[in-house]
């Protein structure tokens, strides 16, 4: 499933993600999470993968204080603030990361987690990419605080496979809908 759901992804053109990008970024500025949040996690994106950069410049612009993951072992990932989306570098695995020296939040200290994913259902569950960095890092996290982030393809009516870890998610939001699960 997973495979399949990254190749669903990867057989979009840059033009088409872009375009879905705007509506995206646009759908979650409008959001009640966002509205609400003082500090956002966001994530800068991989190749093909739901784009926030324009979410970023939006959240800093609106004086909100903004995050994003940086894998800092094999295991443990870490919310490390992002001051301007072009004071970056690239990390572990070819992902744009602030540079150091980082000042972190903990998880439980983040208005709204803006999570990404393969794969996201209607009830909540979400599918990674394999490795557990998110899962470790959002198991004290309220689920109220989690807005699982993809573009619409990645979206399923079936329920997803999920293990006993796993953190299901308070809503989801695509470049076409808005889905809250609490």
């Amino acid at each position: 499933m997973r495979l399949a759901f990254k190749a669903r992804r990867q057989a979009m053109s840059e033009e088409e993600c872009k375009m879905r990008a705007n509506a995206l970024c646009k759908r979650i500025v409008d959001s009640e999470a966002y509205q609400k949040a003082q500090s956002v996690m966001a994530y800068l994106a991989m190749p093909k993968e739901a784009n926030l950069d324009a979410l970023v410049t939006q959240a800093l612009a609106d004086g909100k204080t903004v995050y994003v993951p940086v894998c800092v072992s094999k295991t443990e990932m870490v919310a490390a603030r992002l001051r301007r989306l072009d004071d970056v570098k690239t990390g572990v695995l070819h992902i744009r990361i602030p540079n150091e020296p980082y000042e972190c939040a903990a998880p439980t200290d983040l208005d709204l987690i803006l999570v990404p994913g393969v794969a996201f259902d209607t009830k909540g569950g979400r599918m990674g990419m394999g490795a557990g960095y998110y899962d470790r890092f959002l198991a004290q996290v309220a689920r109220e605080r989690l807005w699982g982030v993809a573009w619409d393809i990645q979206v399923v009516p079936d329920t997803i496979p999920m293990e006993v870890h796993d953190k299901r998610l308070g809503g989801l939001i695509t470049d076409e809908r808005v889905l809250t699960f609490i």
